[in-house]
Order: structure tokens, then C-alpha cells, then sequence
């Protein structure tokens, strides 16, 4: 029987400056805890540029009992994703806040966010080769270690944008 994968092959560390949008941005969302009845988690793709999450039917990401507009996820142009709350939310230890433009002291989410917003839970995902928050496939050393730097990242406008 032949394996199913080649070892011992060498590959190059990268950045994280893969193209916009790439990487399967998502949430992961279920009933808290206390009301969760044992379902696996549903599914939703980040593909717009501002995802609504509320209980209206207009929303984009429909949650009963949360407020109408509870939430939104933006994508700026330079391809980071960041929670703007409108309603109570719990963002985990140690949000870390943005000044992008027009996501102005929203919570950047990283691979494994996790989001609390009244019964629900979610969390968000990027795979690991554009989630831009562990460039060169993290740090050896650990959290305090050094990481080089790696080259800017190429900021995208829309036609019309200054």
C-alpha cells in the first residue's frame, strides 16, 4: 500500500500575504452552553464587504434574540477582518482594536476569535496561510520571541477610493 503522502518534503515558509479575501473567512456559530442541544456547528462564509449579524430578517447573518442590528464584520482594504459591535458582545481576553479606515475601534479577529452575542457563540476562521496574524508560520521561540518582519502588504481599493 502506497502512503498517502509524500514525507520528508521541504517546503518554504511564506508571509501571510496571500490575495484578498483568501483563506475561507468564516464563523462558526452555535447556541450557548445552556441551550445548546448537541448539533454541530453552522457554517457561514465572510464573502461581502460588511456582513451584517442582528435579529432582522435583513441581516445577513440571522440570530434570534440578539438585537436587530447586533453586530457587523467588515473587511477593510487592507484585508483584515474587524467585529464592529451595535449591542452587548463578549470578544474574549485582550481584543485587539484597529483605527483601519472605517472599522475605527472595531476588535480584529484572528483564526479562533471567539464572539459571544446574547445566547450565541461564534467563532471566527481564516486559514493559517492568509490569516495575517501569524506571518512565516507563526513564531519558533514562542509568543515573546522575535519574528522578522515581512514585507507590507498590498492595500486594495475600490474604483472611486483615494
Amino acid at each position: 500500500m502506497l502512503p498517502t503522502f509524500r514525507r520528508n518534503i521541504v517546503r518554504t515558509v511564506t508571509t501571510t500575504n496571500f490575495g484578498y479575501g483568501a483563506g475561507h473567512p468564516r464563523l462558526a456559530y452555535v447556541l450557548d452552553s445552556e441551550r445548546w442541544n448537541g448539533s454541530a456547528p453552522r457554517i457561514f462564509d465572510l464573502t461581502k464587504k460588511v456582513t451584517t449579524i442582528g435579529s432582522a430578517q435583513e441581516s445577513d447573518l440571522v440570530l434570534p434574540g440578539a438585537r436587530l442590528l447586533h453586530a457587523e464584520i467588515r473587511h477593510t482594504p487592507e484585508d483584515e477582518y474587524v467585529l464592529i459591535t451595535h449591542g452587548p458582545a463578549s470578544t474574549g481576553i485582550d481584543p485587539k482594536h484597529t483605527t483601519a479606515k472605517g472599522a475605527e475601534g472595531g476588535v480584529l479577529l484572528r483564526s479562533g476569535a471567539r464572539i459571544g452575542i446574547g445566547e450565541w457563540r461564534l467563532a471566527f476562521f481564516r486559514e493559517e496561510y492568509a490569516d495575517h496574524g501569524r506571518p512565516f508560520g507563526g513564531r519558533a521561540g514562542g509568543e515573546w520571541a522575535h519574528q522578522r518582519p515581512q514585507p507590507p502588504r498590498k492595500i486594495y481599493r475600490e474604483e472611486g477610493d483615494e
